[in-house]
Formats: C-alpha cells, structure tokens, sequence
C-alpha cells in the first residue's frame, strides 16, 4: 500500500529522537525515586538507570544502551519493589527500547549508521 503522506516521510529519524527522549525521561525519573531508598538493589539499579538516561539522552552506543534499558524493563516486571511508575509505563519502555534497539538511534546523536 501506498503511504497516505509521503512526504513527510523525512522526518522518521525525529521519531527516534523521541522515543530516545522519552525513554531517557523515564529513567531518570526512575533512578532519581530509587536514590534516595535504602536498599542496595534499588540504588544499584539507580546507577544503571542513570547510565542508561545519559547514553540515550545524548545518542551515544544508543544500541547497548536500549538492550541496558529492556533489561531493566525487565527488572521493573519481576521485582516490584523496583516499579517507580505503573506497570504500563514499563511495558511502553521495553517496547521504546526495542524499537531503539532495531532502528538505532536517529537524528542528533553521536552514534551514525554505518
């Protein structure tokens, strides 16, 4: 089928700018709930998601970054102890860093295709 706006399709790296935006959101909002607890699991992952935030915040191994990020999806599914926000939000995370996973990281980033 024919696209219905071809000619808007230039603009489909600005998509992954966002979900790279939005998930890097999400993260940092995540450690900075889990900094302040006492538990060490919690301010481990609070470390990870930090990393996480900034690599995907600037574009930089945005590809190691998401897998980093769907593994910690996965940590908030199992461990709700870790959920900082509600079980949706994580499933839409996962789904923002497979797709960031498999169409890379899009406009304004320091990673470019090969």
């Amino acid at each position: 089928m024919l696209s219905v706006f071809p000619d808007i399709l230039f603009l489909s790296p600005f998509a992954m700018l966002l979900m790279r935006l939005a998930a890097s959101a999400v993260f940092g909002y995540a450690a900075w709930q889990h900094i302040p607890q006492a538990s060490m699991l919690a301010r481990s992952v609070a470390v990870l998601e930090i990393v996480c935030a900034a690599l995907l915040l600037v574009g930089l191994y945005t590809q190691p970054a998401a897998l980093l990020g769907i593994a910690i999806s996965f940590l908030y599914m199992f461990i709700p102890s870790l959920r900082s926000a509600p079980t949706s939000t994580g499933l839409l995370l996962l789904v923002l860093c497979a797709s960031l996973l498999l169409t890379g990281a899009g406009a304004f980033a320091f990673d470019l295709p090969l």
